[in-house]
């Protein structure tokens, strides 16, 4: 009788024991996929830096628009470089590697830029981006060019 009493104390307490590290397992996972209702497949890193980008210069044209500087409005796209792709090994390539890079050394001029050079910036920064993807995922081409400001 003892030795039931015994066995059903640990059966009960290691079936708590899987439920709390169960639960708690669940708690603090990381979901690192994201969703929206603009693009309900998700996407790869990459995808959403690309995403959060075009949101960012749409941002920024409107605001030279408005006659307001862009200098507030500064693109995060830092980790551009190690962002994973939607297509394995699409960032290694000299070719992508070589125009991130000038990217970068590009957007990281833009809090220099005087309120009358803006738009040349701006527009420039457009044509970095139309002439990465031409050479690497032409696809979004369409909706890039949209973002130029036409003088």
């Amino acid at each position: 009788m003892l030795s039931f009493r015994i066995n059903k104390g640990i059966c009960t307490f290691l079936t708590f024991s899987f439920l709390i590290i169960i639960l708690w397992s669940c708690n603090n996972s990381k979901n690192t996929e994201r969703t929206s209702t603009s693009y309900p497949n998700g996407g790869s890193e990459l995808a959403w830096l690309m995403r959060d980008a075009t949101d960012q210069m749409e941002a920024q044209k409107k605001a030279i628009l408005n006659g307001d500087s862009i200098n507030k409005l500064l693109l995060d796209v830092n980790h551009i470089l190690t962002a994973v792709p939607t297509e394995e090994g699409k960032t290694t390539s000299p070719a992508y590697q070589a125009m991130a890079k000038q990217f970068l050394e590009h957007v990281g001029q833009q809090e220099q830029i005087p309120l009358e050079g803006q738009v040349e910036f701006y527009n420039a920064t457009i044509s970095q981006c139309i002439n990465c993807h031409e050479s690497q995922c032409p696809g979004p081409n369409v909706r890039i060019k949209k973002l130029y400001i036409l003088e």
